[in-house]
């Protein structure tokens, strides 16, 4: 498939777009939404499902710390998000990736792109999230054979999980919040992070002193055991004590590995610092015309929050609306 500029398809008639966002998370909906409130033609495109994260890696997972809401699931933030930008008249492009974005010789705007369209933009607003993900695995042996026989690497919709004993690997927010989300569920919930201290947020380590959930600190999973469906795991106690602990679920929560892959494809000349991209605080990037916002985002005092990349959203929506305004 050729990806120089010259080879990008003829756009669209009357397809000339204030902003194309590459990336449907909470940053890119939000930006979306925002961008229609400021007046903005804008064209938002998700290689996947629309909420980026929040739907693909942990759906069901409870979020704690969004402003106004004590307790909603991953996945309906994504949905109420998604549509608030539809309300607004933010064109929205589901499982349509970008395969390339350039800036044609003598024109100031982008040709944008997908697997499905070719549009021109004023500007691009990139809210990749950190591409798309592969789950950080263990690296045990017989991680691949129990993988969907009771090992899984995102919390399963309420109504699948039957198990009785469930552990949970992690010290994060993700697995704090994934463990007391299934302690609500499975009688039996366990706790196993590597190190002695947890890195979760302290309100969500309160909450867990609380929940019933069994924690195993300094602790490291060494063996997977089961007769075609996993039933126990071996741990390994500050590198000393074994101890074989039942377990139907084993939930890894230890991160995940990022793609950015695509984007060396691109036209675009984007420096980036590792899989980050260097903003300024205005979430302006060093190419002219293109801005960023989300996790993609790198600059001082970044926090990776939800409410981050929100804010960010419409930080940029508000920059690309004074660009195309000059």
């Amino acid at each position: 498939m050729p990806l120089a500029s010259e080879a990008i398809a003829a756009p669209d008639r009357d397809s000339l777009y204030d902003v194309a966002i590459v990336g449907g998370g909470p940053a890119g909906l939000v930006a979306a939404a925002h961008c229609r409130m400021r007046g903005l033609r804008s064209i938002t495109f998700e290689a996947e499902r629309f909420g980026g994260q929040l739907v693909t890696l942990y759906p069901s997972k409870p979020v704690t710390n969004f402003p106004a809401h004590l307790d909603l699931a991953s996945g309906e933030l994504a949905r109420r998000l998604a549509d608030q930008a539809a309300h607004f008249g933010a064109d929205l492009c589901e499982h349509e990736a970008v395969e390339n974005i350039a800036r044609p010789d003598g024109d100031p705007g982008f040709l944008v792109r997908s697997t499905g369209r070719c549009v021109r933009a004023r500007t691009v607003l990139l809210a990749l999230g950190l591409g798309r993900f592969l789950p950080r695995r263990l690296g045990l042996q017989d991680e691949d054979r129990f993988t969907g026989h009771g090992l899984v690497y995102q919390l399963p919709a309420r109504e699948a999980i039957v198990a009785r004993r469930a552990l949970v690997v992690g010290g994060g927010d993700t697995a704090v919040d994934t463990a007391m989300a299934l302690k609500d569920i499975v009688p039996d919930v366990t706790l196993v992070h590597r190190r002695g201290a947890l890195r979760a947020l302290d309100h969500s380590q309160e909450r867990l002193a609380k929940s019933g959930v069994r924690v195993l600190a300094d602790a490291e999973i060494v063996e997977l055991g089961g007769d075609g469906v996993l039933d126990h795991v071996l741990v390994s106690i500050e590198n000393q004590e074994l101890l074989e602990i039942p377990a139907d679920l084993l939930l890894v929560s230890v991160g995940q590995v990022p793609d950015l892959g695509g984007l060396a494809n691109w036209d675009l000349k984007l420096e980036l610092d590792g899989c980050h991209l260097p903003v300024h605080s205005s979430m302006r990037t060093a190419v002219d015309g293109v801005f960023a916002a989300g996790d993609f985002v790198l600059y001082p005092g970044k926090i990776k929050m939800i409410t981050t990349a929100v804010a960010e959203g419409s930080t940029a929506a508000a920059s690309v609306e004074r660009y195309v305004r000059v």
